[in-house]
């Protein structure tokens, strides 16, 4: 059986807390979550996943981080892994730089924070249709 992973990618504890009691409430034991609170441990991350033949279904990354932005950071995974679905989850990217990262397929989707969970669900239910 394939091992398919989802992967958070924030800054804020609180956030990525939140994001796995919603994961693990409404998917159980569907996918393996990860969870990093910077952009280059998300790196990391998807290294070890792909040397350990997991699949990563989708990248959940907030925008403002430090370090490295949630732009450069979607621009750094499309170079190592061109199919992956990224989206943003953030309350604080400029709306061009979604519409270029929309515009040129770099990110999925941008969904803003607060977030409304059925929403983030439903996105990630329809990713996983789509892989299917």
């Amino acid at each position: 059986m394939k091992k398919i992973a989802i992967l958070s990618v924030d800054d804020e504890k609180i956030i990525l807390d939140s994001i796995r009691i919603q994961m693990e409430k409404n998917f159980h034991n569907k996918f393996i979550f990860e969870f990093a609170e910077s952009a280059d441990e998300a790196l990391e991350l998807v290294d070890y996943l792909i040397d350990s033949k997991v699949d990563i279904l989708l990248i959940i990354s907030d925008y403002q981080m430090p370090g490295m932005k949630g732009d450069e950071f979607a621009g750094t995974l499309k170079k190592k892994l061109p199919e992956v679905n990224i989206v943003m989850l953030t309350g604080q990217m400029p709306g061009e730089i979604s519409t270029v990262l929309l515009e040129n397929k770099i990110i999925l989707n941008v969904i803003q924070k607060p977030w409304n969970e059925n929403d983030l669900i439903n996105l990630i239910n329809k990713v996983s249709e789509e892989i299917e």
